[in-house]
């Protein structure tokens, strides 16, 4: 196998080249998600001023949720004022309506009662292209105590926790003693995922007399401090607790990693949003916009401790451990010699965090996805003009409904979909083996298939490099 692409050989993708700032005296609001507002944002505001030549100013203020920054020039005129408000994400869709804020932070996607309430205000639909940006990746962390002797455990486990349902330890083979439940508090988005992934599914509520934060650094050094305490954060926030594994019922367990986050594998993935109406080209909105979209954020995305969107890669062995925990997961409808190609494939393959997946009833690539052909086509164009022997393999998966040949057909139709597109994005002629693709069906799957969420996250197409 040729040498395999490294970080220092693979040129990131180009960067989206900032518009300049326009002289301002408007306030920029920038409203919304308390896990980007309270530390991403402010770091990414002041990354873009440094970008532009600006003296950045942070106004400290009494509200630790709220932000302010003076943008100057350096003959001193101001540029802008940024007020960034991290409340929660139920607060960005009314701020972006009453006009106090431009950017909405949604660290989850709109619900149906915040489409219905744009649509009368007359705004577009926030979950479309060119409305919908993904900034960066997060991961719910189901917290304990460092000292908690669990390594894992099931989101039945962790629902029946935080709803009242599992009251001591010794319900999940820890000692006895009472559990106690931290959580968000109802404005916050890192709630509301946990909420619709955990409780919602299984008709539970949280438990009353859960301790309720508005700050994930204070829910998160609270946990740490108590032997009995178990609570939920975003990524950046574990600080000194102990983040688990999750189980599930089917015999996969999930760790919380980059690279399972980036996947969108690991159970409580979710995107970070960015939402807003078209923006004025050239203006400091527009700038800063795609700036923290660019590359460029890269750093001020990682030093906050959240996960990029770039390339990382899985190692063959680890491909091979895949492929045997799956095989227990498979029933006797299995094609073998599909199989035997998927194990062909496998020991010959490094795994790429992109995973493309299709919006939810559709055929259509998601908006996260539409990005990501970007990027793979840059990569693509890396190994045609350096010249590498390396192969791309798209290799398509369903969920086990139906009859196995004609899952392994419509995965092999979404890897010759994702493929068509890498091909229009290229900017160079791709030679015709460069790109493989392939149709697995329900082989290797990444979630039970007994929920509607776990079916949907098999129904995917990964992208391996041979």
């Amino acid at each position: 196998m040729a040498t395999t692409p490294s970080a220092q050989t693979v040129p990131p993708p180009a960067p989206i080249q900032a518009k300049p700032a326009v002289s301002s005296s408007g306030t920029l609001g920038i409203h919304g998600s308390n896990t980007i507002g309270q530390l991403l944002m402010l770091s990414l505001v002041e990354a873009y001023g440094a970008s532009i030549g600006a003296k950045v100013v942070r106004l400290a203020g009494e509200d630790p949720e709220q932000t302010e920054f003076r943008l100057t020039s350096r003959a001193g005129t101001t540029i802008a004022l940024v007020d960034i408000r991290a409340h929660g994400s139920g607060t960005a869709v009314p701020a972006l309506i009453a006009g106090k804020a431009t950017i909405g932070m949604m660290s989850r996607p709109v619900n149906a009662d915040e489409v219905e309430v744009l649509a009368k205000a007359g705004w577009p639909d926030l979950r479309t292209s060119g409305h919908e940006h993904v900034l960066a990746l997060d991961g719910v962390l189901v917290l304990v105590a460092p000292d908690n002797p669990l390594k894992s455990l099931s989101l039945e486990q962790v629902a029946g926790m935080f709803a009242g349902t599992i009251r001591d330890w010794s319900a999940v083979g820890r000692r006895p003693g009472p559990v106690d439940v931290y959580a968000r508090d109802n404005k916050s988005g890192t709630y509301d995922t946990f909420n619709a992934l955990v409780l919602e599914p299984r008709k539970l509520v949280l438990r009353p007399d859960a301790k309720r934060y508005e700050s994930s650094e204070d829910l998160s050094d609270d946990v740490s401090r108590d032997p009995n305490g178990i609570g939920f954060v975003g990524f950046a926030y574990r600080r000194s607790a102990k983040a688990l594994d999750i189980s599930s019922d089917c015999g996969i367990t999930s760790t919380p990693n980059t690279f399972n986050v980036k996947s969108e594998e690991y159970p409580l993935s979710r995107r970070l949003f960015l939402r807003t109406k078209e923006l004025p080209k050239g203006s400091f909105a527009d700038g800063l916009l795609q700036y923290v979209l660019s590359i460029a954020a890269r750093d001020s995305i990682l030093e906050a401790g959240y996960i990029d969107q770039e390339l990382e890669f899985l190692d063959p062995k680890e491909q091979m451990v895949r492929l045997a925990d799956s095989l227990v997961l498979n029933d006797a409808h299995v094609d073998p010699v599909v199989l035997k190609d998927l194990a062909i494939d496998i020991k010959s393959s490094m795994r790429m965090s992109t995973t493309f997946r299709f919006a939810r009833g559709s055929s259509l690539l998601d908006n996260k996805s539409i990005l990501d052909i970007g990027k793979l086509a840059h990569f693509v164009e890396f190994l045609v003009e350096s010249r590498q022997s390396h192969a791309l393999v798209l290799a398509g998966f369903t969920d086990a409904v139906g009859d196995f040949r004609r899952n392994a057909a419509l995965s092999l139709a979404r890897a010759q979909q994702v493929k068509e597109a890498i091909l229009r994005a290229a900017k160079v002629a791709v030679p015709a083996n460069m790109i493989l693709t392939r149709g697995y069906g329900p082989l290797l799957p990444t979630s039970c298939n007994d929920t509607q969420d776990g079916r949907y996250k098999n129904r995917r197409v990964e992208s391996w490099l041979r």
